[in-house]
């Protein structure tokens, strides 16, 4: 018996390990990213909830997708609950499900929330929400599999630390960083790290008020900032968000092959939204990594929401940044944003585009031609394209596009 027991747990269990890695079967072939998804289809969001001071941000956000009966939106939303002592994990649901135990759980706020956000957007928008209680070295598995079988485009994971009215910072759940970690790994769609510092800023909620939101996107290329000005350009369609789009240059590289490409990319997006007065894309030439933070502190104050990609190639503005990275899960950018050396009331939404089998997927863009129906996004037909873009070079007047 003792060297059944050896056997079983020195040789079988970790050979078990070896041969099975129950993260494949999240891998999936089919793009389920925003950029990728018709402008016209349903938009599916995951939000996961660890506590309840959250919800507003994430509505907000929510909201901001714009629902509408061309282009639905459909959320789930899963509570994530710690298991503590030897019980069982579960996964409910908060409504019929066809295999999940129906219950009522304590999220009556979170359900009254979607409730609310559902009837305010009746026939454009829909709701289920679930909870997981489980250990949260393992609890990735539920959040990605619902995911996988609710084909969400984007699943978006609360921040591990909470800021309080004071200004300070506390640590929520260390945990909840390696959740997230395991997450952006693993995921089957796209993903954003929501740094939520509503309370700070106190702003209304989008949903009742209908106040302006001021969304902002932080454009240096790559397939993660991609993702990210795809998500802001579907918030431009609401008529209470205004989007900026704020894409940097360095100075002397405006005949590389990666600018040129990202400009393509750029230039679709503004012609996609050509003639929309919400929308607007300034460029800014910077030449180091110093000018490139000076110029976002300059500007971040001025909105609600701060939009990054998580991953960029390799780039002279981000030298030295990342050496003193704290939260490897943010990527460069999104963990200067986070820092609490980087003072600011807006929240950020650190997005990773969906990785194809654990690597990147590649954004295709055409150039813009001469024919509309060649464009990978659908342009409305009535009317010419109107630039909607400034551009900035009050330093460096001999760089051009």
């Amino acid at each position: 018996m003792v060297m059944s027991l050896l056997v079983i747990n020195a040789i079988i269990a970790p050979l078990i390990k070896l041969l099975f890695d129950p993260s494949s079967q999240y891998h999936s072939g089919k793009r389920c990213s925003i950029q990728h998804t018709k402008r016209d289809s349903e938009l599916r969001i995951m939000v996961c909830i660890y506590k309840d001071e959250n919800i507003p941000t994430m509505l907000n956000i929510i909201e901001a997708s714009c629902a509408s009966k061309e282009s639905n939106v459909s959320v789930i939303a899963l509570i994530l609950v710690e298991l503590l002592g030897r019980s069982r994990p579960i996964l409910v649901a908060h409504q019929e499900h066809d295999t999940l135990r129906l219950t009522k759980c304590g999220s009556t706020e979170l359900d009254n929330a979607l409730k609310q956000y559902v009837q305010l957007n009746e026939g454009c928008a829909y709701a289920q929400s679930f909870t997981s209680i489980s250990d949260f070295d393992t609890i990735n598995d539920d959040v990605c599999r619902i995911s996988l079988d609710r084909r969400a485009n984007i699943m978006i994971m609360p921040f591990h630390k909470r800021w309080e009215i004071d200004g300070t910072v506390e640590i929520n759940n260390r945990a909840i960083q390696r959740v997230n970690i395991k997450v952006l790994e693993r995921a089957p769609c796209s993903v954003g790290i929501l740094i939520d510092r509503g309370i700070l800023s106190g702003s209304p909620s989008l949903l009742i008020s209908k106040a302006t939101y001021y969304v902002a996107v932080l454009f240096i290329g790559g397939a993660d900032d991609a993702e990210a000005l795809a998500y802001a350009s579907r918030m431009a369609r609401h008529e209470c968000v205004n989007v900026s789009v704020v894409r940097f240059l360095t100075f002397g590289e405006e005949n590389s092959k990666e600018r040129k490409h990202d400009s393509d990319l750029v230039d679709e997006y503004r012609y996609y939204n050509a003639g929309n007065i919400r929308f607007e894309i300034t460029e800014e030439v910077v030449k180091d990594g110093i000018e490139f933070s000076s110029s976002i502190r300059r500007m971040i104050d001025y909105f609600d929401l701060v939009m990054v990609g998580r991953g960029h190639p390799q780039s002279v503005l981000l030298h030295g940044h990342d050496q003193w990275s704290e939260c490897p899960e943010l990527g460069v950018i999104g963990d200067m944003l986070a820092s609490t050396d980087f003072v600011t009331k807006a929240s950020v939404l650190v997005v990773q585009q969906q990785r194809m089998a654990g690597r990147m997927a590649k954004h295709n863009v055409n150039t813009l031609p001469n024919q509309r129906d060649q464009l990978v996004h659908d342009v409305p037909m009535d009317e010419p394209p109107r630039a909607s873009c400034t551009i900035s070079v009050d330093k460096y007047d001999n760089v051009g596009r």
